[in-house]
């Protein structure tokens, strides 16, 4: 048996493969869908009702947001005009806190310079994970830095070089001769709240300090003054004294524009009843440890500060026309485990990859969804696979008069369900009934497939006069141009589903059914082809010898 592994590829490859895959199933282990195991089901409330199309709109980002690859077995549907119902085969605690967090934020990005607008997360075009710069790098003993970058687009991409333009000052010279600059700091803000900012004298002298102090795995620099982090974040924010109580003339102005004040919980009752009596609501907000308060409240992301390069000092003042138009940039930020700085980029990826939701969530509701089909089902199902095999074998032992070409054929079969698993268990992707479906289909399909190349070698077909190789060569092509066949009808499911209503219901069963089709043309069917083959050759040398 070693020999014949090491005398061909084909079956070292399967061979190779098999063991790949029985890892990542242990490993990984097999994700079980909603129909066999249940999953959790969201009821999300919109804070306004919206446009059908709007709320078609909000489904798809919500829907690319808690299952970005398409592979969770999610499932996401708008209730009329204000509600989304989301359900997903996903029972963890801990994955479905971050659902619920995914969900729950509006995504509302915004880059602000000066206290003006550069840009918005909307006016980005693309993240590009492909980029050698994406991803996750040590940075020293005891951090590791993360790197998102983006394209903008034509007209943010403009403005971010007007707005930038010029942004750094010459402080002095290096060792080798050149100029050495101090530059602006732009900073990005995550759903900044649209509400009046309310914070005390002595929350106010310790958001100072820590500020100043800065915070490398908050991504503050040191010496972030607060007045110009609240000048950026274009709010209004009233700082009173608990024993004067609150400035009622400032805080009125701010009521034709926003009704909500957030508050710090050092704010006394008596100043949170004088803004409850002037028509706010006051909604109160708890801070991160060892952070500032006023940076959670204000929604502040990060503080990134410009370079000489990309605010184009080498070009001279009043020849903007000629500066330089960067429509790639990169943000980055530190964290102190690795598992820490991928979760970062990746929410934060995926939340500029969906967009942001065109009002906001106003509530949601979580209940445990019960399996449809259950335990008993899939185990029936398995059992009907095994009696199916079993009669192929017997119709293939019947037709060919031969045992040795139902083995491989039952072996063949049972490597495919193997791969295929593996592969689902390395995307992760729930075994639900499309997806069960699916794998039945590719089984069958693959069955099939042999059964052509067993007529096309065995020289029951009309090329029966033909060489063995010949012979060979037409049964691959018969069941490649079959494979793609089915490659060709299921790909459109796959590519459209999330925007066809309906149609996300076949995805799983298009998945795999591809997948199947490319294992067999490219892993199982040659090696199959190869022990046919040899069962032949060794037949007809039988019979010559006769």
């Amino acid at each position: 048996m070693a020999n014949v592994l090491i005398k061909y590829w084909q079956l070292s490859f399967v061979a190779i493969v098999i063991i790949l895959s029985v890892a990542l199933i242990g490993v990984y282990g097999i994700k079980l869908g909603m129909d066999f195991k249940g999953g959790t089901l969201y009821q999300v409330e919109l804070q306004n009702p919206v446009t059908s199309e709007e709320i078609t709109r909000i489904s798809n980002i919500i829907a690319q947001r808690i299952d970005p690859t398409g592979l969770k077995d999610a499932t996401v549907y708008p209730v009329g005009t204000q509600f989304i119902v989301v359900q997903l085969s996903e029972t963890d605690p801990v994955e479905l806190e971050k659902v619920e967090s995914r969900i729950r934020q509006q995504g509302r990005f915004e880059s602000t310079l000066d206290g003006n607008v550069i840009f918005t997360g909307d006016e980005i075009k693309k993240v590009q994970r492909s980029d050698n710069s994406f991803g996750v790098f040590k940075a020293g003993t005891s951090a590791y830095e993360w790197s998102l970058p983006f394209v903008l687009s034509e007209k943010a991409a403009r403005n971010f070089m007007e707005s930038t333009f010029h942004k750094c000052n010459a402080t002095g010279t290096s060792t080798n001769g050149l100029p050495t600059y101090t530059c602006e700091k732009t900073i990005f803000f995550l759903d900044k709240p649209k509400a009046l900012i309310v914070t005390t004298v002595e929350q106010e002298e310790t958001d100072t300090l820590l500020l100043s102090e800065g915070n490398k795995f908050e991504n503050i620099p040191q010496d972030t003054q607060l007045d110009e982090l609240i000048l950026d974040s274009m709010l209004t924010v009233l700082t009173v004294d608990n024993n004067k109580g609150l400035d009622k003339i400032a805080a009125a102005k701010v009521l034709s524009t926003t009704k909500n004040a957030v508050v710090s919980p050092s704010v006394s009752d008596s100043v949170k009843s004088d803004l409850n009596a002037l028509g706010f609501t006051v909604i109160v907000t708890q801070g991160k440890k060892d952070l500032p308060w006023i940076w959670t409240a204000l929604g502040a992301k990060q503080i990134i500060s410009l370079t000489e390069g990309i605010t184009n000092e080498d070009i001279p003042e009043g020849q903007m026309d000629r500066a330089k138009i960067f429509s790639t940039l990169r943000i980055t930020g530190q964290r102190p485990t690795l598992e820490e700085a991928r979760s970062d980029l990746e929410e934060l990826a995926i939340l500029l990859e969906s967009g942001s939701l065109p009002t906001p969530v106003k509530t949601i509701s979580k209940e445990t969804i019960s399996p449809s089909l259950g335990d008993s089902f899939l185990s029936n199902v398995i059992l009907m696979a095994l009696l199916a095999g079993i009669i192929v074998s017997g119709i293939v032992v019947i037709r060919y008069k031969s045992l040795k070409l139902a083995i491989p054929i039952l072996i063949t079969g049972a490597s495919e369900i193997i791969i295929m698993m593996g592969f689902l268990a390395l995307i992760q992707r729930p075994l639900d009934l499309a997806a069960f479906a699916g794998l039945i289909a590719a089984i069958g399909t693959g069955v099939d497939s042999e059964i052509v190349i067993a007529d096309e070698i065995m020289g029951k077909s009309k090329t029966a006069h033909e060489s063995l190789l010949q012979r060979a060569k037409s049964a691959l092509f018969i069941i490649g141009t079959s494979a793609f066949t089915m490659i060709g009808v299921m790909g459109p499911i796959v590519l459209f589903s999330r925007n066809l209503p309906g149609l996300d219901k076949l995805y799983g069963f298009a998945v795999v059914a591809i997948v199947g089709a490319l294992i067999g043309i490219i892993i199982t069917r040659p090696a199959f082809t190869k022990i046919v083959e040899m069962i032949v050759h060794g037949k007809e040398k039988e019979e010559h010898r006769e």
